[in-house]
């Protein structure tokens, strides 16, 4: 099991949250974040009463961050497999696998490398990093337009809690999901289904983008890749070319350069 670095000596079924969903008769997750000053903190429903399907809402974790005042690098996810249906076992599901990826690259765009996902029921545990089926710097093939839509569907829900009004951010939603809707029908056709079919070029949405200069360098940089995005292309991203890039986000919501609703 792969604790935060900054907290590697705590015996995870010794906190206090964790423990409390060990016996728990349904699936909850907690999240334990460390910082490189030693920090630990646990974030979960609350009182443990409310449950997650592995992810917290991006919202919820915002939210949270903004509150700590604390810049997190790691963290681990730990979630229970309750006596029914699971019989107190601990292997993992092809689920819980799955939403263990997606919260990586959730986690990375808030410069936070997701270290382990561990299973509990009783006293037992499991990480799946210890079976080789969790890698927190495994790489992602994925193409420019599936990378275009993750970050659209992350900064919509950031903007459920973000002050957007009127900002360069709205504006950068708005022309996303535009460009979204006129590119969705040829990339969501499979590669076959493509060869017959014209590659679409949307002119209006660059455009756009190079009218949304702003001082703010976090969503320049943001601009900037989307003017160089090729939507066809495949791309092996790591997470760790990613977290640096969030740890500026993140640095923004802790020090309330981004307005919270």
């Amino acid at each position: 099991m792969s604790l935060p670095t900054s907290c590697i000596a705590v015996d995870i079924l010794s906190i206090e949250e964790i423990k409390a969903i060990s016996t728990k008769k349904y699936e909850q997750a907690v999240l334990v974040f460390g910082s490189g000053s030693n920090k630990l903190k646990v974030l979960c429903g609350d009182n443990c009463q409310e449950t997650w399907a592995i992810m917290p809402p991006l919202n919820v974790l915002i939210q949270w961050l903004s509150q700590t005042k604390i810049c997190f690098q790691e963290a681990i996810v730990v979630h229970n497999h309750p006596q029914v249906p699971w019989h107190g076992e601990i292997i993992p599901s092809d689920n819980d696998i799955v939403s263990t990826e997606f919260l990586k690259w959730q986690l990375a765009l808030l410069g936070i490398t997701l270290t382990d996902h561990t299973i509990i029921s009783g006293d037992k545990k499991q990480s799946l990093a210890e079976i080789n089926l969790y890698r927190h710097n495994s790489p992602l093939k994925v193409s420019g337009f599936e990378i275009k839509r993750f970050i659209y569907c992350f900064l919509v829900q950031a903007s459920v809690v973000v002050e957007t009004t009127g900002s360069v951010l709205e504006e950068l939603i708005d022309a996303l999901e535009k460009n979204l809707d006129r590119i969705r029908p040829y990339y969501e056709n499979s590669h076959c289904c493509r060869i017959f079919k014209t590659k679409p070029v949307d002119d209006k949405f660059t455009k756009k983008l190079l009218t949304l200069g702003t001082s703010d360098p976090v969503i320049n940089k943001l601009i900037n890749f989307f003017i160089d995005l090729d939507d066809g292309k495949r791309f092996k991203i790591k997470p760790d070319k990613v977290i640096p890039y969030g740890l500026e986000l993140q640095k923004k919501f802790i020090s309330a350069t981004y307005k919270l609703r």
